[in-house]
């Protein structure tokens, strides 16, 4: 069962850490940002905000990814029979839980802190909402399997 769960732990991981380097640089806004296309005006400003968006979204999912590492240690810990390695990665994941948590915290606050009244109930927000749901899915069945 133990190689199974690292398996599982690593393809997270590496398709975490993609998509997360894809945001950080600008790549992929679609997944968290949808563009006003009646707005052709204001393309620029829908280009900085869309990026802003991208690099907090990048923020939960390298912390998604630190997650995922750190329970990838803790299950090869206690599978290699050392007991420090896995406690030492499991105090890690705690602190990993609680970036994720702060980031997601970060980036909804971001979100709601619009000035525009009208903002808030943007389809952009919704596709941010499903990529963090989607993340916290993935995390909850980790933290089952693990």
């Amino acid at each position: 069962m133990g190689l199974l769960q690292i398996f599982f732990a690593v393809i997270f991981g590496c398709a975490s850490l993609l998509v997360a380097f894809q945001l950080m640089n600008g790549k992929c806004l679609q997944l968290v940002y949808k563009y006003d296309e009646s707005a052709n005006h204001q393309k620029q400003q829908q280009e900085a905000k869309a990026r802003e968006i991208a690099k907090l979204a990048s923020a939960v999912t390298f912390a998604f990814f630190a997650t995922d590492a750190s329970l990838l240690f803790y299950e090869l810990g206690q599978t290699m029979g050392v007991p420090d390695l896995a406690t030492i990665f499991s105090l890690v994941c705690d602190v990993a839980m609680v970036a994720f948590l702060i980031t997601v915290v970060r980036l909804y606050v971001k979100l709601v802190g619009s000035k525009d009244p009208k903002a808030k109930f943007k389809s952009s927000n919704v596709r941010v909402t499903v990529f963090v749901l989607a993340q916290c899915a993935l995390l909850s069945l980790m933290a089952v399997v693990f």
